[in-house]
């Protein structure tokens, strides 16, 4: 069975976990990992997380990674550099990314162009994969509108007790927990974030052949009645400890596709909120299509403790970005690749195969 060489950029808490999968993973080789610390340069991937040595030295220097041999690199830095992307593809190396782009044609013409000449200059693709979104938002809402016929409504909800995410800059900049509501109106962040929603929204649509007439975004903000302790540090009192974010798409057939996300500081009680939201589950993923048929699925990680699910849950982005490579590798045309161009990104425990 053929192994593919796979290098690991940023080792973050995805980043660590994509690198965990890429150690283990038996049809993978470990070809590089690049770092951005002083403290992490140098040191053996495998002493990173907690593996046995793997004789991979992790390195800050970038035309040092860039001129390793390998197949894929597996791009996990926040934020995300697009040149910095096209560069690596330039280099002939496929890049897999839980960052944008999932689906960037409509929101992001000109980024898409830029990604594509990149691919074709590389030979190789790019694919945007990972949790939510990179699954839950856009693959599985479109895997079970197969048991449909009319569909009137698509709502994929996160739900997240974000108290041991230990990322700061995501909870402050991007989620804008702790910030106060007039902070977060100006966070630039949050007009990237709602085109980033808008793309799992287009492939939907596009994937149910439908065209998008309109989209709407909103956010909906609770604040702390009390300081509250976080493994990102305190959510001060007065400032958001739950945002809602919404964002709609409407089309022309009459199918409506919402993706929100309800990110809280507090337990289901939300007795450290000024007000209270109806909070239905424990942090998860509810999808829901309405029509003719009615469904629910609700995707839950199953842990003793809520420390365990946000750990287990941010590792599955880093799993499913690197459980593509064997795909995206294989995938012919280079170009980007989403999940309306890949087979079935499965898990891999073995080598032996009828194919």
């Amino acid at each position: 069975m053929k192994k593919y060489r796979v290098i690991e950029w940023a080792t973050g808490v995805v980043g660590s976990a994509a690198l965990k999968r890429i150690i283990e993973h038996p049809q993978l080789e470990l070809a590089g990992v690049k770092v951005y610390s002083d403290e992490k340069d140098g040191r053996d991937a495998g002493e990173l997380v907690g593996l046995p040595a793997t004789g991979v030295a992790a390195t800050k220097d970038v035309d040092a990674i860039l001129a390793t041999d390998a197949d894929c690199v597996i791009y996990c830095p926040m934020p995300w550099s697009l040149d910095e992307m096209c560069r690596i593809l330039e280099s002939g190396k496929h890049v897999i990314t839980p960052c944008p782009y999932w689906f960037p044609y409509k929101q992001n013409p000109e980024v898409a162009a830029q990604i594509g000449k990149a691919c074709r200059a590389g030979g190789v693709n790019l694919h945007a994969s990972g949790c939510n979104p990179g699954g839950i938002a856009e693959r599985f809402p479109l895997t079970f509108t197969g048991w449909c016929n009319r569909i009137d409504r698509i709502t994929i909800t996160e739900y997240g007790d974000c108290r041991d995410y230990e990322s700061e800059p995501v909870i402050r900049e991007v989620m804008n927990l702790g910030k106060t509501p007039q902070a977060a109106k100006g966070n630039p962040v949050q007009a990237i974030l709602a085109n980033s929603w808008y793309e799992p929204l287009d492939m939907i649509a596009e994937g149910l052949g439908c065209e998008i007439i309109d989209y709407q975004s909103s956010n909906d903000y609770i604040l702390a009645n009390q300081d509250i302790e976080t493994a990102a540090g305190i959510i001060e009192k007065g400032t958001i400890a739950l945002n809602r974010n919404r964002h709609v798409a409407r089309t022309r057939e009459g199918t409506e596709i919402i993706e929100e996300q309800i990110w809280f500081m507090d337990d289901l009680e939300q007795n450290r909120l000024e007000s209270k939201l109806d909070i239905p589950r424990d942090s998860g993923w509810r999808i829901r299509i309405e029509g003719d048929v009615n469904l629910i699925f609700d995707v839950q990680v199953d842990a003793d403790t809520q420390k365990e699910r946000t750990t287990q849950g941010i590792q599955t982005t880093g799993f499913h970005c690197v459980n593509a490579v064997p795909l995206v590798c294989e995938s012919p045309d280079p170009g980007i690749k989403t999940y309306l161009d890949l087979e079935l990104i499965a898990g891999r425990m073995g080598t032996h195969s009828e194919r």
